[in-house]
């Protein structure tokens, strides 16, 4: 799936992709990295893409904390739905998801932000 996100990614413009295979990993990668935005699914392991999102939120570096999440999954329950929201995630996208559905939610969450360069930093743990 991560190779399909950053295909796509790829299709809709010029970022910078760092990956990670779990969420820990993920979370050592993000004080180097320091992405505008994580792509995360919730079905990840050992630990969920919530946990994940809870611990970014609780993390020791404030400037860390508010990393805008974009949640790609096959999970679109309710109950899973509220948790996502309670963490402050800034985009829900169901999956199958095509490049349109990524590119118009990273329009919308890049839309008011000045750019420092050409390319943004994107991290799908």
């Amino acid at each position: 799936m991560r190779r399909t996100i950053r295909a796509m990614l790829r299709a809709v413009g010029r970022f910078i992709v760092a990956e990670a295979g779990d969420g820990e990993t993920a979370l050592a990668l993000l004080a180097t990295h320091k992405p505008d935005v994580v792509l995360c699914d919730i079905g990840m392991e050992p630990m969920t893409g919530l946990q994940f999102v809870q611990r970014l939120r609780d993390h020791p570096q404030h400037a860390l904390r508010d990393t805008v999440v974009v949640m790609v999954t096959m999970h679109s329950d309710a109950a899973t739905v509220r948790n996502a929201v309670h963490l402050d995630i800034k985009g829900y996208l169901v999956k199958p998801i095509s490049p349109k559905q990524i590119a118009d939610r990273l329009h919308i969450i890049f839309r008011d932000r000045q750019p420092d360069s050409s390319a943004s930093n994107v991290a799908p743990p």
